[in-house]
């Protein structure tokens, strides 16, 4: 679920409420800050609006997805953070649920915290576009256990509350165990299923540190998602 925080500073007296991306810009190295690109920054920011947030993405990085975390975002880019080591003009993909692929080029890059331009508005504040759990395409096969029955199946995608599989007849609301990669979950249950496709819902959130092991342990099977 995102968090956002956005005018909170307001909120306060006495206070004067910061721009979290512009502060990062200001924090930055001198030159950085004069640095030639910096008249066509202050303009493109000059009417943006920016949201802080606390939301699980998706990068595509040389076709290879890696999750990572948006702290602050807009129409026109977002900060985000990233162990994947970037640099400035490189090319990525992002994406936080399955409506769009935003495309955007690396602007700065400080540690694991990454500030990426769009190519074109991403419409990030538009009602029709709200927010759903990064769901992350993928190819894995994982067990379950159904009416005391086990049975293989594939994984379609893949998000930090639940999944999508394919492989299995099912009622919705039946209680099952799965085992995917060195994860257990228990008392997950069926949200809804169509033919041998199902929702699963997982009783307790996966964290960003156990779906990001996941996705290092078996790489192959998220990289071939995309690339199909």
């Amino acid at each position: 679920m995102s968090i956002f925080i956005e005018g909170a500073a307001q909120s306060q007296p006495g206070t004067e409420f910061v721009d979290p991306i512009e502060a990062l810009i200001e924090s930055e190295p001198q030159e950085r800050a004069i640095s030639p690109r910096q008249p066509a920054i202050t303009e493109r920011r000059a009417n943006r609006r920016f949201l802080a947030a606390f939301r699980p993405a998706c990068l595509i990085i040389n076709n290879r997805i890696r999750l990572g975390m948006i702290r602050n975002m807009s129409d026109l880019g977002v900060m985000i953070e990233c162990e994947t080591p970037l640099k400035k003009g490189d090319r990525v993909s992002y994406f936080w649920d399955e409506n769009k692929i935003v495309q955007a080029r690396v602007a700065w890059s400080d540690g694991n915290r990454h500030g990426l331009d769009n190519d074109e508005q991403a419409r990030v504040f538009d009602p029709e576009h709200s927010y759903r759990s990064v769901r992350i395409p993928c190819s894995l096969h994982a067990k379950v256990w159904i009416s005391g029955n086990c049975h293989t199946v594939r994984v379609v995608n893949l998000s930090m509350g639940g999944m999508q599989i394919d492989g299995i007849e099912a009622r919705a609301g039946s209680p099952l165990t799965i085992a995917i990669g060195g994860l257990e979950i228990y008392n997950a249950c069926v949200r809804w299923s169509n033919g041998r496709l199902a929702g699963i819902h997982f009783p307790k959130r996966l964290s960003q540190s156990e779906l990001a092991q996941l996705m290092l342990e078996h790489p192959d099977h998220f990289d071939n998602a995309v690339a199909a």
